[in-house]
């Protein structure tokens, strides 16, 4: 007999048992298919159902969650969730059934029969005292209905109950959100306030009750609440930028000059407060000052490489009715330094205009020149050049010079070497500029552009004093570091680069020809909203061109040196402004002075003074929040030396000082790969550059630097 027959045979017996009324009978046929077969379902059920009609619930409940764990095990859980509701009628109290099957409705999408149930089993915790338990519940509630606004006060009182506040404050708080978000706003006052009465000064409240009151548009109860809290805690950098933002939304730029003013003094990097005193500063006409305002955070979004809104910033001077020529040229350096040539031409044009207006015909050869890079063929430009050399007096040197012979790497080093020479001499640091640009003269004797920018250069007359010199070179040697930072940076990056400069820029082909540029032109295409000042006045320019008596004599004498072979004396006069920079700022910096060695190892770095850079470092690294920065650029000083041994050790001290797996790690674990691959150790190199592309297969050029060694290697 088959053992199919066999089970035909026990259910046909066990139905019998049931007709005549002999359930015991009838279960104990069932439960020996059971044994066979545990995971049959239809079987079990019946069992369970049996042992209800004996009264015999826990028997029951027993078959039922074989019956519903077999149904959850399918993914059957239509199935389970009907089972668990069996289960639920058999004993509403219990809450680990009722909350198994509330989390069934909720897995279901029966939302509202799914908070029914946990609400029930709240309210039976909360009875029973069982504080947490219910706590727990009430969170699954909100997390079902975020605007169930009656679960959350009543976890906001559980909270406060135990001792919770932060919690309690945290739904009270979200009670306000919501209320204000259906435009109930006097209802949201109300429980902030008793939020602030449950902790007097609490941050969050006081925040969201401003807040509150901007959008019933009450700005003078909005004023009063900050005005009145700033008495207990006047330094608020929160509060205090919450009312300088109030008062200048409302228009009020002279009160909200004020709290800005005194927010910078404290906090000179103060984010909200630099933007908005700098747009004050534009709507007052101010632009020098303005730039001045924003100048910092530029300088922290570029190290950032987040040029976008650095050029936004930017933007927000150059969109005012007043063109101003500092962010022009800052603007210029951004584009320069990306390798965006077209976008640069555009600001050259625009540089150009504003340098016509001010007749400086001695600054407009050298942009000129770069336009004439930009555009070789141009005959138009290539005729102003001459034209503009010729009043100058200037020798006439053929602009349109062969540079065909220069490998890439050369011709990169060549572009970087004039944009560092640009920054010194935009900063009047005319002496500075002539050194680099006759160590590339000495190096690229065919490049005739360089020439040409040392004949401007020798055109130039400014007067500094001391202090003024220490200033810029400090300003300049900063940004002449985070140049090169990046220009190595984008080296690695050629391939991003160029699919970048094969997309549509934001300039229209009508404003790359013509000879007149506007801000417009400039910002045209991008998301940079226009910011005008309905003010006129007399524009105001950095003025660049006034020069010192000593600074004429020094690039007089270098220039004698430097035709008679001999530099030594000139090297020594760069040394010794260096050496006074250096000792007026440090004499200027009490306590900690971490991070002045770090900008002073920075601007030695930007002027090749690798000995004095290293010597710096060295002191901020002793600061554990600059160690590793300062690791890596002494690794780099040495690197530039081709001290590769020396460059290794330091880097490793950066990586042992690095949180492993994060960007960071990974940053500092490609700049030892490169040191391999400078030293020839391409093993190790591959290595390296294997396990960075394990972790993120798109970083930097990875593939590219490794399918290269490879080749190298199998060669």
């Amino acid at each position: 007999m088959s053992a199919r027959s066999d089970r035909v045979k026990v259910i046909e017996q066990a139905e019998k048992h049931v007709r005549a009324g002999r359930v015991k009978d009838a279960i104990a046929e069932y439960e020996k298919l059971a044994l066979t077969d545990p995971q049959d379902v239809g079987t079990l059920n019946i069992i369970g159902d049996l042992y209800i009609r004996l009264r015999n619930n826990d028997r029951a409940v027993g078959f039922f969650l074989k019956v519903a764990e077999e149904y959850e095990r399918r993914g059957l859980f239509s199935q389970a969730l009907a089972i668990y509701k069996k289960i639920h009628k058999l004993y509403p109290e219990n809450v680990e059934y009722a909350l198994k099957l509330g989390d069934l409705y909720g897995q279901q999408g029966f939302l509202a029969d799914a908070k029914n149930v946990y609400l029930a089993i709240a309210g039976g915790l909360v009875g029973a005292e069982k504080v947490p338990d219910a706590i727990a519940i009430f969170e699954k509630v909100i997390k079902l209905d975020r605007e169930d606004l009656e679960a959350r006060k009543a976890l906001s009182g559980l909270f406060r109950d135990a001792g919770n506040l932060d919690a309690a404050l945290e739904q009270l708080n979200d009670i306000a959100e919501i209320r204000a978000e259906h435009g109930q706003f006097e209802a949201a006052v109300e429980i902030l306030n008793e939020a602030l009465a449950l902790r007097p000064g609490d941050n969050k409240s006081l925040v969201n009750l401003v807040d509150v009151y901007k959008r019933q548009n009450q700005a003078g109860k909005a004023i009063e609440v900050l005005e009145k809290q700033l008495e207990s805690t006047p330094d608020s950098v929160q509060f205090l930028n919450i009312l300088g933002n109030i008062h200048f939304e409302a228009g009020d730029t002279k009160k909200a000059e004020e709290i800005f003013t005194r927010i910078v003094t404290g906090h000179p990097l103060n984010v909200n407060a630099r933007i908005k005193l700098g747009r004050i500063q534009i709507l007052k006409d101010k632009l020098d000052q303005a730039y001045e305002l924003f100048e910092p955070l530029i300088n922290n979004l570029v190290k950032k490489h987040r040029d976008e809104k650095a050029i936004g910033l930017l933007g927000l001077i150059l969109e005012s009715q007043k063109p101003h020529l500092p962010a022009l040229e800052r603007l210029a350096l951004i584009y320069r330094s990306n390798k965006e040539m077209k976008k640069l031409e555009v600001v050259d044009r625009a540089i150009l205009d504003e340098l016509r207006k001010q007749g400086d015909k001695g600054r407009m050869v050298a942009v000129y020149e770069e336009l004439l890079e930009l555009r070789p063929d141009d005959a138009d430009i290539a005729r102003e050049v001459r034209a503009l050399r010729l009043e100058k007096g200037l020798p006439a040197v053929e602009v349109l010079e062969d540079m065909s012979e220069l490998s890439k790497k050369d011709l990169e080093a060549l572009q970087e070497g004039m944009a560092q020479a640009d920054l010194y001499m935009q900063q009047g640091l005319v002496r500075i500029s002539r050194r680099l640009l006759e160590n590339l003269r000495f190096r690229y004797p065919e490049a005739s552009q360089i020439q040409r920018k040392i004949a401007v250069l020798d055109e130039v007359r400014t007067h500094m004093d001391e202090e003024e010199i220490r200033r810029r070179v400090e300003k300049t040697s900063v940004l002449e570091a985070k140049f090169k930072e990046k220009t190595a940076e984008k080296k690695a990056e050629d391939k991003r680069v160029e699919d970048r400069k094969k997309t549509a820029g934001p300039f229209k082909e009508d404003v790359l020809e013509g000879a007149k540029v506007s801000t417009a032109d400039i910002f045209a295409g991008t998301d940079i909203l226009p910011f005008v000042s309905p003010e006129t006045g007399e524009k105001k320019y950095y003025d660049l061109k006034a020069l010192a008596v000593e600074e004429l004599r020094l690039i007089a004498a270098a220039h004698v040196q430097q035709l008679q072979g001999d530099t030594s004396q000139y090297e020594r006069e760069l040394s010794g402004i260096v050496a006074e920079f250096r000792k007026d700022l440090q004499a200027k910096v009490e306590g900690d002075a971490a991070e002045t060695h770090y900008q002073l190892g920075l601007a030695f770095m930007g002027q090749g003074l690798t000995g004095e850079a290293v010597e710096e470092l060295t002191q901020a690294a002793k600061d554990k929040e600059l160690a590793i920065e300062s690791y890596s650029l002494i690794s780099q000083c040495y690197r530039q030396k081709r001290n590769h041994d020396e460059a290794e050790k330091w880097l490793k001290m950066a990586l042992a000082a690095a949180k492993p797996g994060t960007d960071q790690y990974y940053a500092l674990f490609y700049e030892l790969a490169e040191i391999y691959e400078e030293s020839d150790d391409r093993e190790k190199a591959i290595s390296l550059f294997k396990e960075i592309r394990a972790w993120n297969p798109g970083y930097r050029n990875i593939l590219a630097r490794l399918e290269s060694l490879e080749k190298a290697s199998v060669g």
